[in-house]
This record gives structure tokens, sequence and C-alpha cells, in this order.
């Protein structure tokens, strides 16, 4: 099959480098695109009578590094609908460009690469003295930008860091995660490697599409920010003989009551709106998913890739809206899109089997009210909330004697229920508004301790009637 676009890398400029399929091509070319006439093959080229047209326009009218690449495929594939077009890159595999044109292609232009001399070769090469014996990700300094993400304990190689301004783009990025005195090694054509502080990168000269830089791995014991792997790998070696004893002797069951304290100190940071306080929180939860993935990951139950992939797939599932072409645009629809899928996920349509979906484990006013969304999510909005609180009466009327029913425990459980189930049909979290009650309740038991003291009595000996006067007195009446 004919290609439309044959793409070859140049390397660095030195053609003894090129192999002959690529020089073959080069001279045979009708249409040769190279990307820029600052690549010191455009002397080679002229030299040999090849004809040449550059790119070097589409830089000055791109506001940012995704317009260029789409403008310069979109040239391209302009120019290969009027014939055969050859494009020179210094290196196709690491090109952005390359990137953008297979991605843009459409279906009726064919694109062939002619496998060349390797940027990421030459660099590395340069720069093996310098790597320890984790790998090497090699990345453009635009895909950096763009989309990569980056592995502090891996090394990494990027290309492209062809000018000052986007030097100091990636010292930004690099530096969320390295500090700034990391060393790091900037590569340019015919000099060897120049060591310096990542915070010194952008404060270099002469940078051109031949300039690189090589970061060098870091082991998280001598770092102060980290990525989910160093918290997986961390978790590991606590869990490992030569780590904690304490960490070797968890269990599932052993760590349910952290799991549940760190989620609950979550919800306490958000009830204070204390975000930053959050942060951390999440941190220690965090924590607690890693540190029961390594124990399932021990005894061949699961592991965090398991853990991972499991929420990434249900996610596309669930959102049918966002990543097929559901048509779904209000909440009340996806809502409902959300609990058929579920069911389909599950295989239970009725509702004994719907039921058995809710954890028992759950506290108990959220375990109420998931059961009464499982059995009513229809049904509730057809009640009103006069018939709901009639029956509430009717049931408080059973306390109306003066002894004590002999179902008390029953009675106050149903009345529970009753409650939560006014509060659903409100669209009231039960939850969160006893927890504020409680609040309220904790503020005025303050405020009335000061009036029972000044009074000379003991609040621990105060009657039920008693305390109510002195709670009516500082807040007005009991809510």
């Amino acid at each position: 099959m004919k290609s439309d676009i044959i793409i070859v890398s140049i390397g660095q400029g030195d053609p003894d480098l090129l192999n002959l399929k690529t020089i073959h091509t080069l001279r045979e070319s009708n249409r040769l695109l190279l990307r820029t006439g600052r690549h010191p093959i455009s002397g080679w080229l002229e030299s040999n009578g090849i004809v040449y047209q550059t790119l070097d326009c589409f830089y000055e009218n791109a506001d940012d590094f995704d317009k260029l690449n789409s403008m310069i495929a979109d040239h391209i594939f302009q120019e290969a609908s009027k014939g055969q077009v050859v494009y020179a890159v210094p290196d196709s595999l690491m090109d952005s460009t390359v990137k953008t044109l297979f991605r843009n292609k459409p279906d009726h232009i064919h694109i062939n690469v002619i496998p060349g001399v390797s940027a990421f070769d030459l660099h590395l090469s340069a720069s093996l003295q310098y790597l320890g014996n984790s790998f090497v990700q090699a990345v453009s300094a635009y895909d950096l930008l763009s989309s990569f993400s980056y592995d502090p304990g891996n090394s990494l190689l990027i290309t492209e860091l062809d000018n000052v301004i986007l030097a100091g783009q990636i010292k930004i990025a690099l530096s969320n995660l390295l500090e700034d005195e990391h060393i790091v090694y900037l590569l340019r054509e015919d000099s060897d490697p120049l060591p310096l502080p990542l915070y010194m990168l952008d404060r270099q000269q002469h940078f051109n599409h031949f300039s690189a830089l090589l970061v060098p791995d870091s082991d998280y014991m001598h770092r102060e920010k980290y990525v989910l792997r160093d918290l997986a790998e961390i978790t590991d070696l606590l869990r490992s003989p030569e780590g904690c004893p304490w960490d070797q002797q968890q269990t599932h069951q052993s760590l349910r009551s952290f799991l549940i304290e760190e989620a609950w100190e979550c919800v306490a940071a958000i009830d204070d709106d204390d975000y930053l306080h959050l942060g951390e929180e999440l941190g220690d939860l965090l924590f607690q998913i890693i540190f029961h993935a390594s124990i399932g990951n021990d005894f061949d139950e699961f592991t965090l890739n398991d853990v991972i992939s499991s929420i990434c797939a249900k996610m596309i599932r669930r959102h049918p809206h966002v990543f097929s072409d559901a048509d779904l645009h209000d909440t009340e629809s996806i809502s409902a899109a959300w609990e058929q899928i579920k069911r389909s996920e599950t295989g239970h349509h009725v509702l004994s089997q719907n039921l058995d979906d809710v954890s028992v484990s759950l506290p108990a006013l959220k375990y109420t009210a998931k059961i009464l969304k499982k059995a009513c999510h229809n049904s509730a909005a057809s009640e009103s909330s006069f018939e709901i609180i009639s029956a509430i009466r009717e049931l408080l009327d059973r306390f109306s004697s003066d002894s004590v029913p002999e179902d008390l425990t029953g009675l106050c459980g149903n009345l529970l229920v009753l409650c939560c189930f006014l509060c659903f049909h409100s669209n009231i979290d039960s939850e969160v508004i006893l927890h504020q009650a409680a609040d309220r309740l904790k503020c005025r038991l303050r405020n009335a301790e000061s009036l029972v003291m000044k009074d000379g009595k003991s609040f621990e000996r105060l009657t039920f009637s008693e305390l109510c006067v002195y709670l009516k007195h500082v807040e007005g009446e009991i809510e």
C-alpha cells in the first residue's frame, strides 16, 4: 500500500548516523517537509541538492504546544492530499507532532514510519554513568506538560527541551515532586552532560531542538514529596520480615476499627470546613486502603491494581453519558441509570435481593436509610409528610399511659424508623441532622452547667425535669 506520509528520523544532525533507507528516502523525495530549518541536517540536504520546506512559520502563530502540533499536522495532511509527503523529524518515537499525526489521521491517509536514529539512544549513551538501577522513562517536554504522569522512582529523560520558557515550565512541573536542589543533567549537542540543581534549569542558555534533560531517579528515603507507588512500597516494607512487628501481625479484621475511625475523621474535617486538615485525614484513610491491599496480596485475595481496576471499570460502566453515547442530562435520569446498571451488575431485580446488598456494618441510621431507599425509592414520593407524621403520632399514643410499655425497646426502635422514613421522604440525611442536634445539645449542656453551678446544685444529681428547665432557660426549648 502506498503511503501518503512517510516519516523519517534524522537524529541530531550527524549525517553519518543516518541509515541507508533514510538517505534513499530523502534523496528520492519530491516533497520533503523539515520540521525546522534550524536542524543541522539542513546543510547536508542543501549540499546534496535535496530540496525541502520548513515548518518554522507555525511556531510564530501558535498560542500553545497543542495548537502548534495540530496546526503542523493539519498542514501535513493538506500537503499529503496533493501527493506523497516525506516529513523529517529529529526522532519519530518522541516527536509530539508525529503523535498528533497518528491521533488525528483521517481514515483515507496512510502513514509509514522508517526506523532511524533515535534521540533517546543518543542522549542515553551520553548519560549512562548518571543512571542508577531504575527504569528510564522517556517523554518529550511537550507531552510531559500535557498528560504524562511522572514517577520519581524511575529516571526520566525529557527530550525536545528547545527553549528557555519551556525549560521553566518543566522545572515547575518537576518541582511538584522533586526538591529544588535535586541534581539534574542538561544534555546538549557536542557537550558533556551539565549537572545542575533543578531550580537553575531555566537560567541556562542555548536551548534548541536537541536539548534534553536527564532526571535521575530519587529514592523515597531521600525525598519529601511522594507518589502512590511510594506509599505502596512503604506499606509492603512495613509488613515484610524486615519491617514492623505490629504491621506484620495485622489482618483485615484487626484493622476494621481503624478504617472506620479514619473515615469518620475525614467526615469531621469536612464538617469543620477544615480542608487543609482534610488532606491529611484522607492520607490516613488512603493508608488503610493500601494496607488492606497489601494484606490481600499476601494471601492471594486481591492486589492494589485489582482495587484500582475494579473502581475504574465501575465508574466507566456507571457513567454511560460520559464514556458512551447515552442521553442523560439531568441528575434524576443519571441516578436512575446508575441504579439500573447496578442491578444489572449484581443480577438483583427483586426487593429481597436488593435488600441483601445493604451492609449490616453501616451505622444504624445510615443502615435504615439504605433499606428505605431500596424499598421505597419510587413509592415514597407518593406518601405525604402528613401521613408519616400521623403514623408517628399513633405510635406516640402508646407511650401516653402512666406505666412504661412492656415492649419499650420495640416501640423506640419503630419510632426511630418512622423518623428516618420522614427524613428520607423529605430528602434529609438523618445521620447528619442527628449529629447536628447532638452538637446543639452539647452546647446547651455547657451553657446550662454554669446556671446549675450558680444555683449551688450538682449537674449529675438533676432530675430529667430539672434538666429540661435549665435547657429551656438557655435555649428556649429542646428541639
